[in-house]
């Protein structure tokens, strides 16, 4: 009985973590993310905002690297996109 409830506690943790995006701030110790000394435009949560425009799910990483953010997010079916912003403009970055 203990295992069961154990199981269902663990699963709607689970569930609530896939379910509700992770916000890119950071205050979450979970969240990976590395910048740069200079300053851009926008910041990472706007960033977060203009990725999530485009792709629905949780993020795992915010690289500010060059004057882009990279972004990488799980989307809710299980495929990873990285998603690159330019940090000036705030235009998404095409793939090369």
């Amino acid at each position: 009985m203990m295992t069961l409830r154990l199981g269902i506690i663990i699963s709607g943790l689970m569930l609530a973590m896939y379910v509700c995006p992770v916000l890119a701030t950071k205050q979450n110790p979970r969240l990976h993310h590395t910048g740069s000394a200079t300053a851009s435009a926008i910041t990472e949560e706007q960033a977060f905002a203009i990725a999530q425009q485009h792709i629905k799910g949780r993020v795992l990483a915010i690289n500010l690297i060059d004057q882009v953010y990279r972004i990488k997010i799980l989307d809710p079916q299980g495929t990873m996109h990285i998603i690159m912003i330019d940090a000036q403009r705030g235009a998404i970055v095409p793939a090369h």
